[in-house]
């Protein structure tokens, strides 16, 4: 277990017992072995899902974006984005105004099982938070999100050589 200084309200540090790691490998291993499971019988995994998903939320996108939204890197995108393409769920289409860009959008066969896929994570989701409220959903949201913040300061501070 990991020990964890906190700023406690009254200006004092408070040591909590904490192990981040355990608890986000946890629930990586939950969400994404449960999306794995709900894709494999596509013959998908759950980066193509993923990806797929992104494309539906944003109807039509770019590799770049892409590697922005999603935690993997932009030769895997590419790689992902390439195999979706030959399995005739996603489409590129070049601009006629920058030729260098390429757009990517569901087909229709992509948007369809997309759709499908997206309702049955919904409900294992919903399965795996049976049992928690609402403010402790916002709970974790809010904590996850102030880590994501300080993860993000820590990245754009100078390090010391």
């Amino acid at each position: 277990m990991t020990e964890i200084n906190q700023a406690s309200p009254g200006g004092g540090a408070e040591s909590l017992p904490v192990d981040l790691e355990a608890c986000v490998m946890r629930l990586e291993t939950a969400v994404f072995k449960g999306m794995s499971e709900e894709v494999e019988p596509y013959d998908l995994t759950h980066v193509e899902f993923s990806l797929l998903r992104a494309c539906m939320r944003r109807q039509e996108c770019t590799a770049t974006e892409l590697a922005r939204v999603l935690p993997v890197d932009a030769s895997r995108i590419s790689r992902v984005v390439n195999t979706l393409v030959n399995l005739g769920l996603l489409q590129r289409r070049r601009l006629r105004s920058d030729r260098r860009t390429v757009m990517l959008t569901l087909t229709d066969e992509g948007t369809e099982l997309t759709t499908r896929l997206h309702e049955r994570m919904q409900e294992y989701y919903a399965t795996l938070v049976a049992g928690i409220s609402a403010d402790d959903l916002r709970i974790l949201e809010d904590a996850t999100s102030r880590i994501l913040a300080n993860y993000d300061a820590i990245r754009e501070s100078p390090r010391a050589p």
